[in-house]
């Protein structure tokens, strides 16, 4: 890196001599410096290298000028300079200063804070400051908030914010103001629940450069609960009645200059995420909620591994079924324009649903899979997977059925988007939503070796409604009825959940309890389009004969109908048993054995895995922990084997150092992956810390063999100052040969 080590050494003596400067009380601040080196090369020619250099300031001053109000003065300060040479030898550099004032004021006590500021941040693309490259974010905001004892709370805001150039043809011009009022409020009673959350936004966009020349929104949003809890008989009878809902109302103007179709995007609201290590069931049944997919932070990962081989991620969202979709796009914060694998159309899955449960999921037919960039300064790509027709549904999701072939590769964020045609350039559209959840609970323990439980939920979703007495009707009805109340109207549907069974558990001896469980899932809707149901039976026993002994049997039964036909069979066995073998010794064993029958199709399968884990102290300074898996598919034409093992030890000579080794080998339906790597972390001074690490991997059929290394340096020059130096290498042999080098310097300052 060009004239690095003069500029890290001059800034270190800077940093050291504003700790002196920076002692006044109420001002902090930090410093940061990173210097970064990154090269590629494929069959030992360069495909890239990039060169960056960062400094960062910010500094903040805070006084109070008397016990209830405070000043605060930021500043914040960025240079970055950046060399990008390709394959060709080209170089590129690109710049990037910005500088941040920002002034804020806050007024509060016990019961209530007013707060108003400004911020404004100026940013050139240029290394000299002029106005052909300026570019402006001015934003000013008020918010109020009060917080009486046992009364609701009141929050207001006021937000507005203007981005623009100075061209004398802009580029870049938009305003953005937001009012918003929120209430809060929860009953402080052990018995009864009452609580909600009401919340109204009124914002408007103005980008006069764009189709969309103006949006209007209006959004309303609540949540409340109310319930009751008791118990009587000396405690022998527990019981409680939860009734909750969720009614949102969002109305969108969007103003356009332009006649014909416009790409818009769907409100998501909700993330979804599950994953699968299944390669012969790669789609999960049902998700669970990721909010950081819908974040609307498509730059910070959302802990979902693109690249990782033999796991298939399932990335979901929840949006109006009202308003078709036509494709998804799923952000990565890893330039991915190398990407051979998940750019096929073959190589994803989409599917749809409206109820986000088994048995309601179908495939939708995929037209192309692109890639394009979103940011190119912070590496931000998306995958663009586009339907063969536009689908209305609640829930979409996307599979990926394999691995990228670019490493570290995670997905940040997912959005849907559809095609809608405006009337009059006005693009008018209105979505509410109305969910109501019931729910009843009853324990019953008639001596204090046997309890019973009976439990019954009710969840329904319905979009733009007839009203609410008649959503609020209609969710009584549903206690026992299929039928939906409500006039022909296309825009209106109701989606509707129950869940209810009951339970046993008996304990027979001390050393032998058992638990029985029914339960019945159904799910349909007012359109006749989904109506699928599930019976499921448990039998348990639990023994603990031996304090270092204790082991689980379970039986369970599921039958699936669809529209009141049988459509599969489902029988399972499960063996789980955990010892204490010696001191410091454990092991836990797991043995699973499951049949299933698809009437519909006329197919049986069967699966069988074993998996156990042993973790063990054996010396003072030795621990270790191993893992094994096998597992046997069989289905009608077609069969799968996998099996996987791994070793962890780690070995402590002293207090200040760590060496840990690992072993892991897979094999699944003949592919096979061995890998083995060290790790070290040692602290030979108080003010030093130094972590190396080595990962070698070979994969068959290929083969393909890949070797990571890599490792950090911290020096804590003070208590308020460190700098760090980390370096990686990876090399991945296929077809053919490619590297990466990766080194950083960071110097951090705090005061």
């Amino acid at each position: 890196m060009r004239n690095t080590a003069w500029k890290i050494t001059v800034l270190i003596i800077v940093v050291l001599l504003l700790r002196c400067s920076a002692s006044a009380q109420e001002l902090s601040g930090w410093i940061d410096i990173t210097g970064n080196i990154s090269k590629d090369l494929e069959d030992g020619e360069m495909t890239s290298e990039t060169d960056t250099f960062n400094r960062n300031l910010y500094l903040s001053f805070q006084h109070s000028i008397t016990s209830m109000l405070i000043s605060r003065i930021n500043l914040r300060t960025n240079l970055a300079d950046a060399d990008r040479t390709d394959s060709n030898g080209e170089t590129t550099t690109t710049y990037r200063r910005s500088l941040e004032p920002a002034l804020d004021l806050i007024f509060s006590n016990s019961m209530y804070n007013l707060s108003a500021g400004y911020r404004r941040q100026e940013e050139w693309a240029t290394a000299h400051l002029d106005n052909n490259s300026r570019q402006s974010t001015v934003f000013y905001y008020t918010r109020f908030n009060v917080t009486p004892d046992a009364l609701p709370t009141i929050d207001i805001q006021i937000e507005e914010q203007r981005d623009f150039d100075y061209l004398s043809v802009h580029n870049v011009d938009s305003t953005d103001t937001s009012y918003s009022i929120r209430s809060a409020y929860e009953l402080p009673s052990r018995d009864v629940t009452l609580r909600y959350t009401a919340n109204y936004s009124y914002s408007i966009s103005k980008t006069p450069l764009s189709v969309t020349n103006k949006s209007v929104n209006d959004n309303f949003d609540s949540n409340y609960t109310t319930g009751y809890s008791g118990n009587f008989r000396d405690n022998k009878v527990n019981y409680s009645v939860i009734y909750k809902g969720n009614y949102s109302r969002n109305k969108n103007r969007q103003f356009v200059t332009q006649t014909g179709s416009v790409l818009n995007e769907r409100t998501p609201l909700s993330g979804l995420y599950a994953k699968s290590t299944n390669p012969v069931k790669k789609d999960v049944d049902v998700l669970s909620s990721e909010v950081r997919l819908i974040d609307d932070d498509a730059g910070t990962s959302a802990g979902i591994d693109l690249s990782a081989a033999g796991t298939f991620h399932n990335m979901g969202v929840m949006v109006s079924s009202v308003r078709s979709v036509d494709r998804l796009f799923i952000y990565v914060n890893k330039d991915i324009s190398t990407e051979t694998v998940l750019n096929n159309i073959s190589n994803w899955s989409v599917y749809k649903s409206n109820f986000n449960q088994a048995g309601t999921w179908s495939q939708v037919t995929l037209k192309s899979v692109s890639i394009s960039v979103y940011d190119a300064v912070n590496n931000v790509y998306r995958y663009e997977i586009e339907f063969s027709a536009s689908r209305n549904a609640s829930f979409f999701k996307a599979i990926n059925l394999q691995a990228s072939n670019v490493p570290g590769v995670f997905a940040t964020e997912i959005e849907a988007y559809g095609t809608d045609v405006p009337d009059d350039n006005v693009l008018a559209t209105v979505t509410t939503i109305f969910t109501q959840g019931l729910n009843f609970n009853a324990e019953v323990r008639p001596q204090a070796k046997l309890a019973f439980l009976l439990y019954y939920s009710l969840d329904r979703t319905d979009q733009n409604p007839v009203s609410l007495a008649n959503s609020i009707g209609g969710i009584i009805g549903n206690i026992f009825s299929d039928s939906v109340s409500a006039p022909p109207d296309e825009d209106f549907t109701s989606s509707i959940t129950r869940n209810y069974g009951a339970s046993s558990t008996w304990l027979i001896h001390r050393f032998l309890d058992t638990t029985f469980r029914i339960q019945r899932n159904e799910a349909f809707d007012n359109k006749g389009e989904t109506d699928v149901s599930s019976n499921t039976y448990n039998l348990s026993f639990n023994s603990a004969p031996l304090p270092t002994l204790d082991a689980n049997l379970s039986f369970i039964r599921s039958d699936s109908f669809s529209f009141n036909e049988k459509s599969s069979i489902n029988n399972s066995l499960l063996l789980s048993v955990g010892a204490k073998l010696y001191r410091d010794v454990n092991m836990v064993t797991d043995i699973g054995y499951t049949k299933s029958k698809s009437i519909a199709n006329n197919t049986t399968s069967s699966s069988r895995q074993i998996n156990g884990t042993i973790d063990a102290v054996l010396t003072r300074k030795v621990s270790g922990t191993a893992t094994y898996g096998f597992s046997w598919n069989l289905s009608d034409g077609s069969s799968s084997r996998s099996r996987e093992g791994s070793a962890i030890i780690t070995y402590r000579p002293g207090r200040f150092i760590n060496i840990t080794g690992n072993l892991r080998a897979y094999d699944s339906a003949g592919d096979v992956t061995v890998s083995e790597g060290i790790l070290i972390d040692w602290l030979p001074l108080r003010a030093v810390r130094l972590n190396m690490n080595y990962q070698h991997s070979n994969s068959e059929p290929g083969p393909v063999k890949t070797d990571t290394a890599g490792g950090y340096a911290i020096w804590y020059l003070t208590k308020f100052a460190d700098i760090r130096f980390t370096y990686s290498y990876t090399q991945r042999k296929e077809d053919e040969k490619t590297e990466s080098y990766r080194f950083n310097t960071k110097l951090n300052c705090r005061f």
